[in-house]
């Protein structure tokens, strides 16, 4: 006989934080970026992916408004910036992007919140 370990919650329970949250992503060939943004509080979390793999991540909020990361994997190469501007609502970003044979090439912007 099975046990329900959450009997608890109640079937078909969200919590209505779920509409605080909203992701974007941006892509250069198989370099994505994904964000995703929290109102409550403001924040952001950064997935850096190559090929479908995660190769770094990082966490922006109002105490660390900026971060740099990236890596690479089967000779593709990235690296994104950001900076997190509370006050103008908005994350700024700028996205390096290397491929074997091909090069590099950088995309920036800003996405609003």
């Amino acid at each position: 006989m099975a046990t329900d370990l959450l009997a608890h919650i109640q079937s078909d329970q969200a919590d209505k934080s779920i509409f605080a949250t909203t992701c974007h992503s941006i892509s250069v060939g198989p370099i994505t970026a994904t964000f995703c943004i929290s109102l409550d509080p403001p924040s952001v979390s950064v997935t850096l992916s190559i090929l479908g793999h995660t190769i770094a991540n990082c966490a922006l909020s109002s105490a660390h408004p900026t971060c740099t990361i990236g890596g690479s994997i089967s000779g593709f190469k990235a690296e994104i910036n950001l900076t997190l501007d509370i006050p103008g609502t908005k994350l700024d970003y700028t996205l390096t992007a290397c491929a074997p044979i091909i090069g590099c090439t950088t995309k920036s912007g800003s996405i609003s919140f």
